[in-house]
């Protein structure tokens, strides 16, 4: 069987969309077993992107597909399964590392593993373990993903988004403001639905200048053997096929 571990990093570009891919690849391929890793800032960007309390809609569960986090230095998760010695073992057939953050690509050209995803990297490189990177910052149309956001220049203090929120999470200032509390936030865009003046916005594309240092680091890694650099969700989800070998067998079918 085939099996697929998806690491979170601390980056929200497109985070909600690569979930989403993931979610279809698994209700099309029930045959392949999927884990999921976060970095601790990866854990704090999926709950505030509204995707870690729906987690369990990606990973396959068992032996291989848990959702593991809260790693040690070493990669041993919160459950005790050292995450990094399976993938030195071969025990999964790719690592997917999507979006990888411009720290975490840069920790990984550099040689750092210090966290679930840049450990899982390393592991995979040395046991040419198949591994696929998308990076949030890169030179092809790079653009992010906001949060849900509160514009109060559109806030008329109607606080209908305060009641609304079941995670205590939109904050009431001394000054009459209201804040979102992003320690609190699930992302569940409530607050955008209950804001009759729109003055609340999820998840909204915003264009941004690529870091030439980020693409001097990319370019790096496209040079290390067995690593896929990829910069959008169909070339992700055409590589993940081709790495498993489902686009030839699909080929072969017809």
């Amino acid at each position: 069987m085939s099996r697929i571990l998806w690491c979170i990093t601390g980056a929200g570009g497109q985070l909600r969309r690569i979930f989403q891919a993931f979610r279809e690849f698994r209700s099309r391929r029930s045959d392949v077993e999927i884990g999921v890793a976060l970095s601790r800032a990866g854990e704090e960007v999926a709950r505030i992107y509204g995707i870690l309390d729906r987690l369990k809609e990606v990973s396959s569960g068992g032996r291989y597909g848990g959702i593991y986090r809260d790693a040690s230095w070493s990669g041993i998760t919160e459950d005790g399964v050292p995450l990094g010695g399976r993938i030195s073992l071969n025990r999964y057939s790719l690592v997917v590392i999507a979006p990888a953050s411009s720290n975490t690509i840069a920790k990984i050209a550099a040689g750092i593993a210090d966290t679930l995803p840049t450990i899982s990297a390393s592991q995979a490189i040395k046991s040419r373990t198949p591994l696929i990177i998308f990076p949030v910052d890169h030179a092809e149309n790079p653009s992010t993903t906001l949060p849900c956001i509160i514009n109060s220049e559109k806030c008329t203090y109607c606080l209908l988004c305060v009641n609304a929120c079941p995670h205590g999470a939109i904050r009431i200032l001394p000054s009459k403001e209201v804040k979102i509390d992003y320690n609190r936030c699930r992302g569940c865009g409530i607050c955008e639905d209950s804001c009759e003046a729109g003055a609340i916005s999820c998840w909204e594309e915003k264009e941004v200048a690529p870091n030439p240092i980020d693409l001097e680091n990319i370019s790096k890694l496209k040079g290390i053997s067995g690593l896929h650099v990829v910069t959008s969700l169909d070339e992700m989800i055409s590589k993940i096929e081709d790495i498993l070998g489902f686009r030839s067998l699909d080929s072969s079918r017809c």
